[in-house]
């Protein structure tokens, strides 16, 4: 079966306008397991469950949080964001539903998300005083990003959708979309075609929002939890912590940490990960194949998915980079990495989230029973 375990929809941001059109655009392209995989929120598991069974498709239930590692930040050792030493993506994969967090954990939750959009609403601010200082007569405000792009959660990916939305409605009495875009610029010219939306959202976000750039606003500690915090939040929600690999997905290069698959296989497991992600769209197919099969040969539940987390609207089916398209062996792991999740999602809803331990094999043989059983139903 097809799977892609790992999108974003509108509750943190997507190249979807909702969860139903992200479910259906997977339906059409015959994708049968789907990941929802929403920064720091779960809110949208209920609407994407009703989706996927409204249109047969089996739903996984994933969290993405960013968590740093003090250590790996003193000694400057980049993980896999490949801009800020210590910074660590992390996933959560097959969490219960309906919530398994205590208050005290759920607050943690919220308490990132009030200070991410905290941040966020200084750097609105700060465009509005940019455009006033360029006498450009575009203004932003929270509310109206919130109400028309955002849901719970708002980043500055809204704030670049809001502002190329403002740009070309402008532009488009006045006719002239490069010439307003340099204006804004202060007098450099923009790179990208007017058409080409998710490009124009990038270099907005690059010029205007970016360190460095005149709207920019450092990001708080507080809005940062320890790695092993996050992975203790994943836990108690029913999940898996899973490292997302970037492999050579910043520009062909490797970071520090993941440079060599033994090292990096050897640190992740002495920090408890047995579940790896990637997002091949990312990586050349022979990059992937070296680290999935090496991690699964390990024993290692393995995913793969697309993001979807900016407006350029790819195909949902996963492939690699240079539109090279998965082979047999990558098909088979990412099936029963899936298996393995499918499995996990029904345990935990039938023993709890401290179900007994179970061999990866077994895994997958009561997951490939589970989805069976879910396709007969759906």
């Amino acid at each position: 079966m097809k799977v892609n375990n790992h999108i974003h929809t509108p509750y943190s941001f997507s190249a979807f306008e909702s969860v139903s059109s992200a479910v259906r655009a997977a339906r059409a392209e015959e994708i049968k397991i789907l990941g929802i995989n929403d920064f720091y929120v779960m809110d949208g598991y209920g609407d994407f469950i009703n989706s996927c069974k409204d249109y047969g498709l089996f739903p996984l239930l994933n969290i993405e949080l960013i968590g740093i590692n003090k250590e790996y930040q003193e000694k400057g050792i980049k993980v896999n964001d490949p801009g800020n030493p210590g910074r660590t993506y992390i996933s959560g994969k097959g969490l219960a539903f309906p919530s398994l967090l205590s208050e005290k954990q759920q607050k943690k939750l919220t308490m990132v998300v009030e200070e991410s959009n905290r941040q966020v609403a200084n750097m609105v601010d700060l465009v509005n005083r940019w455009m006033e200082y360029q006498q450009v007569e575009i203004r932003l405000s929270v509310e109206e990003i919130m109400e028309e792009h955002a849901e719970q959660l708002l980043r500055e990916r809204h704030v670049a959708k809001a502002l190329r939305v403002k740009v070309q409605e402008k532009a488009g009495n006045e006719g002239d979309v490069p010439g307003l875009l340099e204006k804004i610029y202060g007098g450099m010219s923009s790179e990208k075609q007017c058409g080409d939306v998710a490009g124009l959202e990038d270099e907005l976000r690059a010029r205007l929002l970016k360190a460095g750039s005149p709207a920019f606003v450092k990001e708080d500690d507080k809005a940062f939890m320890s790695v092993e915090e996050i992975c203790r939040i994943i836990e108690e929600a029913g999940g898996i912590p899973t490292y997302p690999m970037l492999l050579d997905g910043a520009g062909g290069s490797m970071t520090d940490f993941e440079s060599d698959p033994k090292i990096l296989m050897e640190a992740l497991k002495e920090q408890g990960f047995r579940s790896v992600e990637m997002i091949p769209m990312r990586n050349r197919i022979e990059v992937l194949k070296e680290y999935a099969g090496y991690f699964y040969d390990e024993g290692f539940m393995v995913s793969f998915g697309t993001e979807h987390n900016t407006t350029a609207m790819n195909p949902l089916t996963v492939g690699c980079a240079f539109d090279t398209p998965l082979d047999e062996s990558l098909m088979d792991i990412s099936f029963k990495g899936a298996a393995c999740l499918a499995a996990h999602q029904y345990l935990v809803a039938r023993e709890g989230a401290k179900y007994p331990d179970h061999s990866r094999d077994q895994l997958e043989q009561l997951g490939f029973a589970v989805l069976n059983h879910y396709f007969s139903n759906y």
